[in-house]
């Protein structure tokens, strides 16, 4: 992992820091309340080696991560922008390379705190979840929890301030539990979010403040850039302003690493910028310009691969930020900084009209090819069935007294018009998908899309149990249903004489067969799958999605040919036939079993496989870009926006090149 890690976190630095950002020295000052230290004490304990640390411009941090004061329990704070992420990033690149020059003795790791969801997870359980979920691996061998036991893992936490007031008070807590224990610890964080909180971490060793750019530093970094804003800086009012402090004390946007950088490319003398998001604009304008698109592909001949082939392919810039604004919008929501193409799911659509219609086309998707496998039959009989179900169900919790009045109150009629008319929709969708058995209840879990990337084959304890328990779940619950099934069949035959008692047994015995075996199927396939932790290509959820609904359906196609066989069997053992002749029947007409098996097997496939999440998946795309809120090649337009600047991007996980970037589109509304 170490040596995976290195590439990894060089690739990053490399993409943050921005055009010649690598000549930008910044300064570090220790802070000492964040830390619940004294500054006396922090004084005596320094002056026992002869120096005063107090001070520490120019310092590298990885000197102050070392200090025998700090023993590698350190905070790191600064503004929006002063360069916390690319001096953590700094820091884990030396961190790797001294594990790689003296391997046993900690392993680094960087962690997104964004992603710490549950609020009574321990930081141990939510560290050793997180390194599954991102280098895989197995949970029986049980490594990542004794690396945290043993403590040999280093954790370098980014992004405390990205979960909210409130959320960001708990884990501040969870913090401070586990570094009361844990030696080595590193939190990065926003200053003014961190006093916000009110809360210290109080359990690491030393905190530092990323400090503004002073005068020299700025001076000396534009004239190794080469740009004239310096000079502007001296001469024109409107640019000696971001020099000074704001009202709210924060520094100067000129005196911020990332907010310089990008004033140094994007500065016009004849339009000075006003603000900090007119800032940003200029530079997302510059890096989606034609002209500098072009500029690009002439300078970087070596790069043999570009999301579009030619510059007219390229989205223009009124629609790549419309569709950024709406990406970071969805992301600021969830306090979520990654973007995975398979995870988008129905609810990022904002206007409930759209969010109504993916619902309607999904369903109407799943039920038709449900009905075209199952056959005209089924639709017929299951439609009645599930309209009258659905009534029923919907007109169930009406007052009595007020539904039979002969003339009923405004508001009772509206009600019950409504309980009707859903009624009558959740009885067709129930009847075309619910009463032969392979989705009930599936329509009404279709919210968010859960893609079924891969099966695990390891029959480790922990697996075997889990698997026995689904098996369980599944004989209860499909004996149960094939018990409702057969047991509407034997009642439609009671009112048919004994040929229809003959009749209604046999689709009691069916049902049972049926919904027994679809249920050790299902709950089989819910036991056994797990999501992928490692991606490497976009949308490789949905891809994999797609390869387990055709494994699925292969493995089920034994089952789909007895599925087949039983109606018929049952059926010929009705009329009283001798078993002899039952088997040399079932063995002449097995060839016409194996097509029916093979739609059958499908079918299982398709709804419990994970060819749901691919139809959800796809429908979602179509109304998304049917819409213009997102393109219909997603993958593309991401790597799009990685060639451009804007966004950056790891495997299949894509994210905004900085945090204020996201923050600019999210306020953008295009």
């Amino acid at each position: 992992m170490v040596k995976k890690q290195l590439p990894e976190i060089r690739k990053r630095l490399s993409d943050v820091l921005l055009q010649n950002r690598t000549l930008m020295e910044v300064s570090i000052e220790e802070q000492f309340a964040p830390v619940n230290r004294s500054p006396l004490e922090a004084e005596r304990r320094l002056q026992i080696h002869g120096e005063d640390r107090g001070t520490i411009e120019n310092q590298l941090l990885i000197q102050t991560f070392g200090r025998d004061d700090v023993t590698g329990k350190l905070l790191i704070l600064g503004a929006p922008g002063a360069g916390k992420t690319t001096a953590l990033l700094g820091l884990a690149e030396q961190l790797v390379m001294g594990a790689l020059a003296q391997p046993k003795t900690v392993i680094p790791v960087l962690f997104e705190l964004s992603t710490w969801r549950e609020d009574s997870q321990s930081i141990e359980q939510w560290l050793t979840e997180q390194l599954y979920e991102l280098h895989g691996g197995n949970r029986k061998a049980k490594l990542y929890e004794q690396w945290v036991d043993r403590q040999v893992l280093l954790p370098l936490l980014d992004g405390l301030d990205e979960l909210g007031l409130e959320r960001q008070q708990k884990c501040t807590q969870k913090i401070n539990e586990f570094a009361r224990h844990y030696p080595q610890l590193v939190v990065c964080c926003r200053s003014k979010e961190f006093e916000t909180v009110g809360m210290k971490l109080g359990n690491l060793n030393g905190a530092v403040c990323l400090q503004p750019l002073s005068d020299s530093q700025i001076q000396e970094y534009l004239r190794h850039v080469g740009s004239d804003l310096w000079n502007a800086i001296q001469t024109v009012p409107a640019m000696q302003k971001f020099m000074q402090p704001t009202e709210e004390g924060d520094p100067g946007l000129l005196r911020i690493p990332l907010f310089l950088s990008l004033a140094a490319q994007v500065y016009d003398p004849r339009s000075p910028f006003a603000s900090e998001a007119e800032l940003l604009g200029r530079y997302v304008d510059r890096r989606l310009s034609k002209e500098v698109r072009e500029s690009d592909r002439r300078e970087d001949l070596k790069k043999k691969i570009w999301a579009y082939r030619t510059v007219e392919q390229e989205p223009n810039c009124t629609e790549t930020e419309r569709y950024l604004s709406w990406l970071a919008r969805q992301l600021q929501q969830r306090n979520q900084i990654e973007i995975l193409i398979e995870y988008i799911q129905p609810d990022w659509i904002e206007a409930p009209r759209l969010l109504r219609r993916n619902r309607l086309i999904v369903r109407l998707i799943v039920g038709l090819i449900d009905i075209l496998i199952l056959g005209q039959d089924v639709l017929i009989n299951a439609l009645f069935a599930g309209l009258f179900a659905g009534l029923i169900f919907r007109l169930s919790n009406i007052d009595p007294a007020e539904f039979f009045r002969v003339s009923m109150s405004q508001d009772a009629r509206r009600e019950t018009s409504r309980k009707l008319r859903n009624g009558l929709i959740v009885g067709l969708v129930f009847g075309m998908v619910g009463l032969n058995g392979l989705i009930v209840g599936l329509i009404f879990r279709l919210s968010n899309i859960d893609p079924v990337e891969s099966f695990r084959v390891s029959m480790s304890q922990d697996v075997r149990r889990e698997t026995l328990r689904e098996l369980k779940n599944g004989l209860i619950a499909g004996l149960t249903y094939g018990l409702i099934l057969g047991l509407l069949g034997l009642i439609g035959g009671l009112s048919s004489g004994r040929d229809g008692i003959i009749f209604g047994l046999s689709r009691l015995i069916d049902g049972l067969i049926f919904g027994l075996i679809v249920g050790l199927i299902v709950e089989l396939i819910g036991g056994l799958k797990q999501n992928l932790k490692i991606r490497s290509r976009p949308n490789q959820g949905i891809q994999n999605s797609l390869q387990s609904m055709l494994w699925t359906s292969a493995l089920s196609y034994p089952a789909g040919v007895i599925l087949a066989m039983s109606s018929p069997l049952i059926s010929w053992a009705s009329t009283e036939q001798a078993w002899d002749r039952l088997l040399d029947a079932a063995i002449a007409n097995f060839p016409d079993f194996l097509l029916p098996g093979l739609l059958m097997a499908l079918l299982i496939g398709i709804n419990f496989g994970g060819g749901i999440a691919c139809i959800q998946h796809v429908c979602l795309r179509f109304v998304l870009w049917q819409n213009n809120i997102a393109p219909w090649n997603m993958a593309q337009f991401l790597n799009y926006c990685t060639d451009r600047r804007i966004l950056q991007r790891n495997g299949g996980r894509y994210r905004f090149l900085h945090r204020e970037l996201l923050d600019y589109f999210a306020n953008l509304r295009a």
